[in-house]
């Protein structure tokens, strides 16, 4: 009877964590979407911002707002982009169907035959032209919306300082939240009904 009593008491205890984890859950992801809502909403028209965090740090100034070349394509998708200090994000990938899953979910290392690259630089001192640039070693880019009035992916994972970028080299953190409003698409040759949602 006491085994019994114990095992329902334990298992009432553990139903009760679930659902605790699942709405924080629910309420983080609420919080992030208004964020990104937020965001969307302070962009003007081909305006993007790039929300990067190197080890739990900001990578680039609250300022920096983003545009630049953009190709949505059957095989392969390509972001390239600059702030107004030259700094720089470039994302591609390709693969046959890349966008049939949902959501869009792109592994990225550092030989992949998936051909995923992420990189992200600064410029530190622009007479001197010196800059600081990473590349994404592991993780994944989420695409939480893709539509051609607005993007949202999601960045999490590991990258190396370019261009010392061997599997031996140091890693750090990254996270990013990226928000692009209404964006110039310079290429656009796609499914549109299978990709967008």
């Amino acid at each position: 009877m006491k085994s019994t009593y114990t095992m329902s008491k334990y298992l009432k205890t553990s139903l009760n964590y679930f659902f605790v984890l699942i709405a924080f859950a629910f309420v983080n992801s609420c919080s992030t979407d208004k964020h990104e809502q937020e965001i969307y909403e302070s962009l003007k028209v081909n305006e993007s911002k790039f929300i990067f965090k190197l080890d739990g740090k900001d990578f680039y100034p609250t300022e920096s707002i983003f545009s630049g070349h953009l190709e949505i394509l059957e095989k392969s998708f390509t972001i390239s982009y600059f702030d107004q200090k030259e700094s720089n994000v470039m994302i591609h990938f390709g693969g046959d169907k890349w966008y049939v899953d949902r959501p869009i979910k792109i592994p990225v290392k550092l030989l992949n035959s998936y051909t995923s690259t992420l990189m992200f630089g600064r410029i530190k001192d622009k007479e001197k032209r010196l800059g600081e640039g990473y590349l994404m070693s592991e993780g994944f880019i989420t695409f939480k919306t893709l539509t051609k009035d607005k993007i949202i992916l999601h960045v999490d994972g590991k990258a190396k300082k370019y261009p010392q970028v061997n599997p031996e080299d140091k890693d750090y953190d990254v996270q990013a939240i990226i928000v692009c409003k209404k964006p110039k698409i310079d290429f656009l040759e796609i499914n549109e009904k299978e990709a967008f949602y």
